[in-house]
């Protein structure tokens, strides 16, 4: 077989999973009454014309760096260098469900880290700006990334399939999750239910608000999935937990006045 046979397949699917899900957040947005996204909206800021446009161009030239990621890996796969299995019996279910925890929280973690050396003066402007002209991100910027910081980010893959066997279902369940989050943080309005943003643990997952201070303020807020390695490391933006409460407490007002007009 040649090389690059399965690379048209494996690019429609990256390009479908991140169209797929910025059209299905898109007409989540158009669907939801006007007044209820200016309540959960989590800037002031607008979007520049034909700001999606650019993301959008820039998130297909990534996602082609990601395919070419992935044929290296399917064909790594191939020749047992890449751990990948697909039979779950042969490491059985607590397994497979460990290792679907561990790909999730090492992908934050790796991506913290990688994050803030991109941040570093000298890394900048070389890899990172492209995805900081997005001042207020929409979802179509979840991708919006230069050619090196597509391969970065495109990097974890191959070195966890290094040393963790993984079945297949696993990466499609991550590679779901990942992009979900990802379009998810971009949109600014926040999306998650109030009462799940309110517990205790909610508040260790980031949220739209979370990164959209990251877009505004570019020094805080690292984190991907998870905002434990912002809190740990001290970069977590100073004012964000003052700005949620508040998201929270205009959503909950938001909500009871919606009730009382109700009962009218």
């Amino acid at each position: 077989m040649d090389f690059m046979t399965p690379w048209p397949a494996i690019f429609a699917f990256d390009l479908g999973r991140y169209l797929l899900t910025a059209m299905v957040i898109s007409g989540v947005l158009l669907l939801i009454p006007a007044g209820a996204v200016a309540l959960r909206r989590v800037r002031d800021r607008l979007p520049r014309a034909n700001q999606r446009w650019y993301e959008l161009r820039h998130s297909v030239v990534a996602t082609s760096v990601f395919s070419l990621v992935g044929l290296g890996v399917y064909h790594g796969a191939q020749h047992g260098l890449f751990r990948v299995y697909s039979q779950p019996a042969q490491y059985g279910w607590v397994y497979w469900a460990a290792s679907l925890v561990l790909v999730i929280v090492a992908h934050d973690a790796y991506f913290y880290w990688a994050h803030r050396w991109m941040h570093r003066p000298s890394v900048f402007h070389r890899i990172h700006r492209t995805h900081h002209l997005s001042v207020a991100p929409t979802q179509w910027a979840a991708y919006s990334f230069s050619v090196g910081e597509a391969f970065l980010q495109a990097a974890f893959l191959p070195v966890f399939l290094l040393v963790v066997p993984t079945h297949t279902t696993v990466l499609f369940i991550w590679m779901a999750h990942q992009v979900v989050r990802n379009v998810a943080g971009h949109c600014g309005v926040e999306l998650e239910p109030r009462s799940w943003l309110a517990t205790w643990w909610g508040r260790w997952l980031t949220t739209t608000l979370h990164h959209d201070m990251h877009h505004e303020h570019g020094r805080y807020n690292y984190g991907l999935y998870f905002a434990w390695w912002d809190r740990w490391c001290g970069t977590e933006h100073p004012d964000y937990r003052r700005r949620l409460a508040s998201l929270l407490s205009s959503i909950e007002d938001g909500r009871a006045l919606q009730s009382r007009v109700t009962e009218v």
